[in-house]
């Protein structure tokens, strides 16, 4: 039972990664260059705010879970402790990389913002920058999908062959998970 909520613990921990890359911005607006620079502006303080978000949550999560591990005797809390600090530092890092560098729009954005391109030129350019994005986002949706899928089989798979109930309920409750995932990510 333990192994299962530590499992599950992880699982929350990384939801981040489950949720799909934050700096993947999705413009749906027309291709139109001026609406465009207000939603990457818009989308530029957006990703100073959650980097400060993840950098201060970051610093909280790895002094706690220093400061836990340091107190705690039981092997099951120091390596939850271990797991949160590490998490934390890794927010960190993410919560810069948001701060300093934002989404994957802005070098498109300001290559094309300095240049000498008329006002027809960009909105031309940005029509087929976004037909482009726009094919790898479906492609980016059917790769986790399948992703998905498989960690499903093979995790379904690993609890058909494993004796040990508990280890066998962590592979179901994973299989489960990314069949889930992959359903959701589908739509």
């Amino acid at each position: 039972m333990r192994l299962l909520l530590f499992v599950v613990f992880l699982v929350f921990l990384s939801g981040e990664s489950f949720a799909g890359d934050r700096r993947d911005v999705d413009y749906s607006g027309p291709s139109n260059w001026n609406e465009f620079r207000a939603f990457v502006q818009k989308q530029q303080q957006e990703d100073e705010q959650a980097g400060v978000a993840y950098m201060i949550s970051g610093a909280v999560a790895a002094i706690g879970g220093t400061v836990g591990y340091q107190q705690s005797e039981e092997i099951f809390s120091r390596t939850i402790f271990a797991i949160t600090s590490n998490v934390g530092l890794a927010a960190i890092g993410l919560g810069a990389t948001y701060y300093y560098t934002g989404n994957e729009m802005d070098s498109f954005f300001y290559a094309i913002d300095g240049s000498s391109l008329s006002l027809a030129e960009k909105n031309e350019v940005l029509q087929r920058f976004l037909e482009k994005e726009r094919e790898e986002k479906e492609k980016r949706k059917w790769i986790r999908v399948a992703t998905h899928a498989l960690l499903a089989a093979a995790n379904i798979y690993s609890a058909t062959q494993e004796e040990n109930s508990d280890v066998r309920s962590v592979f179901y409750f994973l299989g489960g998970a990314n069949t889930l995932l992959a359903v959701t990510y589908s739509f």
